[in-house]
């Protein structure tokens, strides 16, 4: 049986959920239509999912068209859940894009589509809300070719739009007004059409041109628009259709060596760890040992080898158990304690662990209301950040503070909701603050001689520290010196360690480390000599080369009504925007510029009134820029190299 694995994407309300539940009752999944303001839909199983009416995780659930098996994956919408949208991809052969009929192209649309081509999935387009007011399924069809940059093919057509019985007709594929076009929008891509063309005297035959369709579909060349409406199933048909006719089923590679990955981690009521796996070749069976690699933050690979001792798989809306699963599909493992989101089971695949959206920017301190639960909260938000690897966390200060990355407000407050539902955990945030960076501004040396100078180890270390282009990242090198490996391996993991608190207390990044010096006793010293030395001795060499605090940059995009230019350039230039080109497109203006990532949400929230509601945006995380004034200082966890006399004495009493 063919198997195809498709996620469902869109703009927050654009009715993605609800989409979801009309082709599983179409397929005959469900028997009743789950609504997303009752809470009862399928796949948004969290109780905080049907309290808020939003997707918050993904959620896996299969279905059969004829001969082809469709695992589909529903991913959130809002932009604070963009991980999990990030996770899917790596694992799917194909995606429906969700537009509104009446929103038309908005701000995540922009974004996902541009996580879709990065991603090389085919995609088609299901404009939703065609009976809705205010629907202009032509006029949003016209956008998503010119807004989303891609070439598209009307697959049927709307009549009534704006009404409550509004329909939808496929297109009639022998009729010249849909194949002429169809013919042009191919040979943009295809010189051989042009050639097939002319020697047909412009009378390609249906066949030719479906083949050719369905050829420069999953080349990501064309994509495929079907119009309808998910609430009354008007257009459902023809998308299912369309998922069966246009998009390219996995390649079967049973016989292939096993090669799979993990996209998801979840955890039953027992508190059970289930693993999501998709399988890109071989297959996998009860009570099989199988290889989990991943990369350090070194880049060397680690392996760890676990036992599988139950299978789920995803069959017709459920989730039966099975001995045994194959190439091309996804299922669910138990077993495998170790396992974290990104592994590579098996052979790499190059799939799985792509990252097509940057890392939370953003930051809060979390604290329970009760001070004696610390050491359980950081316990459950070890649990959070395992089923979300991109809210990462900072170990606790000498305040007993625990900051948590994150993508914004509404992420926060589900985070306050499931710490106190699923954990019986109150808590509070503090405000939330823009994640910097430091950069080293110019060079610095320092070597510490064993037992001399007041150095109470048995190593001697010295550091070099010079700035690297932007982007660079941390590049550690050894100049000269010999010691054990293991010396060498704790050194070098310190340097990384250390590195995560810069002068100011942000990341240090864009630097080259240089070991300039290395000595040991062959008798006395240890591992824990070069671990306790180095932070004193990058620290300083770090001091003496300085450091710039750089915060976040977005570019935007905006396009925006004629008569509101003025006021929204203002509110850029107050937002500490700076203005690029500006474009005249009929009666609006398509603006770029830059801001600060602390000044995102201000214009977010500015710019409906601006543009009298009429204005649309479009983020991309664009570096960083040096913070001008004061530098924002960030709490130090951990004892401060840079004190010291304190920090041998924290040292010496093992904190």
């Amino acid at each position: 049986m063919e198997i195809i694995n498709i996620g469902i994407l869109a703009h927050v309300d654009a009715g993605k959920t609800s989409l979801t539940e009309r082709i599983l009752y179409e397929t005959g999944v469900i028997t009743e239509i789950g609504s997303v303001d009752k809470g009862t839909t399928r796949t948004d199983t969290l109780d905080l999912e049907r309290a808020r009416g939003i997707t918050i995780k993904s959620a896996v659930v299969s279905f059969q068209l004829g001969g082809l098996k469709v695992n589909l994956i529903d991913t959130p919408g809002h932009g604070d859940f963009i991980a999990e949208v990030e996770r899917s991809l790596g694992v799917l052969d194909a995606v429906v894009l969700v537009v509104s009929a009446v929103e038309g192209v908005q701000s995540q649309t922009r974004r996902l589509t541009r996580a879709i081509r990065e991603a090389g999935l085919p995609m088609l387009v299901f404009v939703n809300k065609i009976d809705r007011i205010g629907a202009r399924p032509d006029g949003v069809l016209a956008d998503i070719q010119e807004k989303l940059d891609v070439r598209v093919v009307a697959m049927n057509s709307a009549h009534n739009p704006g009404e409550r019985d509004a329909t939808v007709e496929l297109q009639d594929r022998n009729d010249s007004a849909w194949l002429a076009p169809l013919t042009d929008t191919l040979a943009e891509s295809n010189e051989q059409a042009i050639e097939a063309f002319d020697n047909s005297d412009g009378r390609l035959p249906l066949a030719y041109l479906e083949q050719e369709l369905r050829r420069q579909v999953a080349r990501r060349d064309v994509v495929p628009v079907f119009a309808g409406s998910a609430i009354s199933g008007a257009g459902a048909e023809h998308l299912l259709a369309g998922i069966a006719e246009w998009l390219p089923p996995t390649l079967a590679e049973e016989d292939a060596p096993l090669s799979a990955a993990v996209f998801k981690i979840s955890r039953n009521p027992s508190g059970e760890k289930i693993v999501y796996v998709r399988l890109f070749a071989g297959s996998l069976a009860v009570r099989q040992i199988i290889t989990i690699s991943r990369r350090n933050s070194y880049g060397e690979v680690e392996q760890i080898e676990e036992r599988i001792t139950g299978i789920d798989d995803f069959q017709s809306g459920g989730t039966p158990r099975a001995d045994r699963v194959t190439s091309g599909d996804i299922a669910c493992l138990h077993g495998p304690k170790e396992a974290r989101i990104g592994d590579q089971i098996g052979e790499p695949s190059g799939r799985g662990s792509a990252r097509a959206f940057p890392a939370p920017k953003l930051e809060s301190v979390v604290r329970p209301a009760d001070p004696g639960q610390i050491t359980h909260l950081r316990s459950a938000l070890e649990d959070l950040a395992e089923q979300d690897p991109l809210i990462s966390l900072r170990q606790r200060n000498e305040a007993g503070e625990i900051s948590v990355r994150l993508f914004g407000e509404v992420q926060k407050e589900v985070m306050t909701e499931t710490l106190l539902s699923e954990y019986g955990i109150e808590v509070s945030f503090g405000e939330t603050q823009v994640v910097c960076i430091e950069r080293p501004v110019g060079s610095g040396e320092h070597i510490e001689i064993q037992k001399e100078g007041g150095n109470p180890f048995w190593a001697t270390i010295g550091l070099r520290v010079a700035p690297a282009p932007a982007g660079n990242g941390i590049t550690y090198h050894r100049e000269l010196g010999s010691t054990l490996p293991a010396f060498y391996r704790a050194l070098e993991e310190t340097v990384h360690q250390i590195l995560e608190q810069g002068l100011y207390g942000w990341e240090v990044t864009d630097c080259e480390i240089t070991l300039t010096e290395v000595g040991y006793n062959s008798i006395k010293s240890t591992a824990g000599d070069f671990r306790n030395l180095t932070p004193i001795v990058l620290m300083r060499a770090l001091k003496q080369a300085g450091t710039i605090v750089c915060e976040p940059l977005e570019r935007l995009e905006m396009e925006i009504p004629e008569d509101t230019y003025g006021a929204v350039c203002g509110a850029v230039i107050n937002a500490r925007g700076t203005m690029g080109d500006a474009f005249i497109e009929g009666a609006s203006y398509r603006l770029h510029c830059e801001i600060p990532t602390a000044e995102l949400r201000t214009i977010e929230h500015q710019l409906p009134g601006l543009t009298h509601g009429e204005g649309g945006w479009d983020s991309i995380f664009a570096g960083y820029i040096p913070v001008s004034g004061d530098p924002p200082i960030r709490k130090r966890i951990g004892p401060d190299p840079l004190n010291r006399e304190l920090y041998l004495a924290e040292v010496a009493q093992g904190v």
